[in-house]
């Protein structure tokens, strides 16, 4: 007992000296960086050799001047120079991470087999990842578009909001993930003190949505509910988590059709509900906090414009 307990400590004190030397060496390495990109690619690099990490991603929340937010890949590094990025790097993962942006979430370490579509989870398998983790970043500064983008043209700067994304051939350690967000919140201050990211210095201007149509312009069934997690699935970092029951059958049925994509009216079609049952179900999961209502742009929307008992 006393042994395993020795070797515990031993490998925590080895984690603690390596995220050490990640902060030092990034101190001086970041010197001579001129893009944020090329700090997350230092970053994706380092840590996965340093902490045994087979293949690290980072994705951002990017506004665009069209007044849309995307899920953008920044960076992708892999273990295996062999590796084809393509395993990785495709629409199945980017819809999940899309998600995790929307809802402010990471996710603790799981199998692929209960997270990812069969296929892609074969696939991912089949190159020995075999596990996944995801951690959410975000701070008021704005992260600039990425270096290398077909898009840049209609990529502004965005309210830094990102997801680390993490594939293993065994299961991450929770205090390895832990370790993970500090050196990445550490990299995020250093790179606010290197000018790779900016301050806002008008909410409202660092934000597009904000400048979108006001919500009494659009009606009800405009709208696109999303899952709102409770503080206990937040805590522990599963957004599929929710401890709360559903006792109204019509909520429990507009709840799991809910895709973060969906508008209410859409949905209601979908799962044969007129006007006044959908009323009724939406009351039901917004007093309960169980969702909350977005516009096309993305843009939360108060809840009690379009019901007043809430």
């Amino acid at each position: 007992m006393e042994n395993n307990q020795e070797g515990m400590d031993a490998h925590q004190i080895d984690i603690s000296r390596q995220q050490l030397a990640i902060i030092t060496q990034l101190l001086q390495m970041s010197v001579n960086m001129r893009h944020i990109d090329e700090m997350f690619l230092w970053l994706s690099h380092t840590i996965g050799q340093r902490l045994n990490i087979n293949v690290l991603q980072f994705w951002s929340y990017q506004a665009h001047t069209t007044g849309q937010y995307s899920a953008e890949l920044r960076v992708t590094a892999s273990q295996n120079t062999l590796f084809p990025l393509q395993v990785v790097n495709n629409e199945q993962v980017a819809e999940i991470v899309r998600d995790l942006l929307t809802q402010q979430s990471g996710v603790s370490p799981q199998s692929v087999i209960s997270v990812f579509s069969l296929p892609q989870a074969d696939l991912l398998t089949r190159y020995n990842l075999h596990y996944w983790a995801c951690l959410f970043l975000s701070s008021n500064a704005l992260l600039p578009p990425p270096m290398s983008d077909d898009l840049s043209h209609e990529a502004i700067p965005t309210p830094l909001a990102m997801v680390v994304s993490l594939f293993t051939q065994q299961v991450l350690n929770p205090n390895l993930l832990l370790t993970i967000k500090d050196i990445s919140e550490h990299a995020l201050s250093i790179a606010k003190n290197r000018g790779l990211l900016s301050s806002v210095a008008n909410p409202s201007l660092g934000n597009p949505a904000n400048n979108q149509a006001q919500p009494k312009q659009l009606t009800l069934n405009q709208l696109i509910p999303h899952w709102k997690q409770n503080m206990q699935a937040m805590q522990a970092n599963n957004p599929l988590a929710n401890a709360t029951p559903i006792t109204d059958k019509q909520a429990r049925q507009l709840y799991f059709a809910i895709d973060g994509k969906k508008s209410i009216t859409e949905l209601a079609n979908i799962i044969q509900l007129d006007q006044q049952e959908v009323d009724s179900a939406l009351q039901f999961l917004l007093k309960r906090k169980l969702i909350r209502l977005h516009d096309p742009n993305g843009k939360a929307i108060d809840s009690s414009l379009f019901f007043e008992q809430l």
